[in-house]
């Protein structure tokens, strides 16, 4: 369990080219979508910016009043928000309000705190924990001290969380063992930095996401566990785990296989710690925060009796999801380039380029002698239990016994695991392809230049 560093590890450390290509280019790229992109135009980003608005607040959690569960805020955030999308309803149909690319910043709303608050209907974010929110809660109090508008709060509450997002994915690259390639390219597409770019929690979870697979590769090459590495991989799965439980399976990669030296007991000790704490802080949460939990359907059977159907029904579901992913597979790979709040479709230029860099990354591979296929297989597993806790999740939420598959998957749902299934698939090469570089960079681009033409042309007149 304490043995040294292998030398491919100590290796492939000198190779910093993946974590300086994403500092350079990161903040530029992810900068752009959260100065470009209208306010409320992201995935439910008016009842994230509610839910934040509330936790800065003090209030950490939601209000219910019938079928309907959020706060009492100022009126200026739906002010704001009806004059970029026509509509605050949550779930509602998003519309496209056009404005001229002159005007990008010149609507300023007032958040109105000298009039009466009035009540907001955030019921999807309402399920979520505060936790999450910090960031975007300080960027309010700050607004609020220094008197700004609706919409530069959440520019500047997408800026930091995009800050946020960058540090931990060039943290993660630092730790990683091999893959770096791969993991950079992904981290540096469009479906990232536009999900960063949000006063959503996506890019706090896809950070955390990519810090858990690293630090769990480094733990199982170096075959021991650091104190630093065991409380940042809990850090990072209690975070993620509060707004996605999903992605705790992440824990586990560094299970398989097992080091010689190390005994079981020692070996699984850190992992199964940290997944108690994980899931008792998840279940606390829920059992404080149920008052406020409101169905998404009136008719959708309660969240018991849903997974009591799931237990007692380990077959049919079993088909369900391999019936939901069979029936997704073929667009799965396009989804993660339909952007805004359901409103711009899928780019279907910038889905070829960012697919095209991946398998770039994963084709050149990397000097990783450790990937063995006893730990590609091990990988494999881990994100097919994502997939199948995703598919629970969905299943959960928004569905019924009977359906044909589940509905509400969204691709973007995959990008914290997706560096975790794409290295176990890479090569394994001995030198590193000069074309590498150049070709991710050139591919990236030209994602990142079709992703963002398409917005504008889809928010903006010239």
């Amino acid at each position: 369990m304490f043995q040294p560093a292998t030398a491919s590890f100590k290796v492939s450390r000198e190779d910093r080219r993946p974590q300086r290509l994403f500092l350079l280019l990161a903040p530029f790229l992810f900068a752009a979508y959260a100065l470009l992109v209208p306010p409320f135009q992201t995935f439910d980003e008016t009842q994230h910016l509610q839910r934040a608005w509330q936790v800065s607040q003090g209030e950490l959690s939601a209000e219910r009043r019938g079928r309907q569960s959020g706060g009492d805020l100022p009126p200026g955030l739906g002010k704001a928000a009806i004059a970029q999308l026509g509509e605050i309803r949550p779930q509602g149909e998003r519309n496209v309000i056009v404005h001229p690319f002159a005007d990008i910043f010149s609507q300023n709303t007032s958040p109105g705190y000298d009039q009466p608050p009035l009540f907001y209907n955030f019921f999807g974010a309402a399920v979520y924990s505060p936790i999450g929110y910090l960031p975007q809660a300080l960027v309010i109090r700050v607004g609020q001290a220094t008197g700004m508008s609706v919409e530069w709060v959440v520019r500047s509450g997408r800026l930091l969380n995009t800050a946020i997002c960058i540090a931990l994915v060039s943290w993660a690259l630092a730790l990683m063992p091999f893959g770096r390639w791969v993991m950079m390219t992904i981290g540096l597409l469009p479906p990232v930095a536009a999900g960063a770019a949000s006063m959503g929690q996506d890019g706090l979870i896809v950070g955390c996401g990519f810090v858990m697979t690293a630090w769990s590769l480094k733990a199982a090459v170096e075959g021991r566990w650091r104190m630093r590495g065991a409380v940042t991989l809990g850090l990072a799965a209690v975070t993620a785990t509060l707004a996605k439980f999903v992605y705790l399976p992440l824990i586990g990669i560094a299970l398989l296989p097992k080091p010689r030296r190390a005994s079981w007991l020692r070996w699984i000790a850190i992992p199964l710690a940290i997944g108690c704490a994980a899931a008792v802080t998840l279940l606390g949460w829920m059992s404080v925060n149920a008052h406020a939990l409101v169905k998404f359907l009136p008719d959708l059977p309660s969240m018991g009796e849903q997974v009591v159907w799931i237990v007692t029904n380990p077959i049919p579901f079993a088909t369900l999801i391999a019936q939901t992913y069979w029936h997704l597979l073929p667009y799965t790979w396009a989804g993660f380039y339909a952007f805004g709040d359901s409103t711009v479709p899928i780019i279907l230029p910038a889905a070829i380029a960012g697919t095209q860099a991946i398998l770039l990354a994963m084709i050149c591979g990397d000097r990783a002698h450790d990937l063995t296929r006893s730990r590609r297989l091990w990988m494999l597993l881990i994100f097919a239990a994502v997939l199948v806790l995703i598919a629970a999740a969905l299943f959960i939420s928004f569905n019924q016994p009977g359906t044909p598959h589940i509905e509400g998957f969204q691709s973007r749902y995959l990008l914290p695991a997706l560096p975790l299934a794409a290295v176990a698939l890479m090569r394994r090469r001995v030198t590193t392809s000069r074309l590498l570089a150049p070709g991710i960079l050139a591919l990236t681009l030209v994602a990142h230049v079709a992703t963002l033409s398409a917005m504008l042309r889809t928010f903006y007149s010239f």
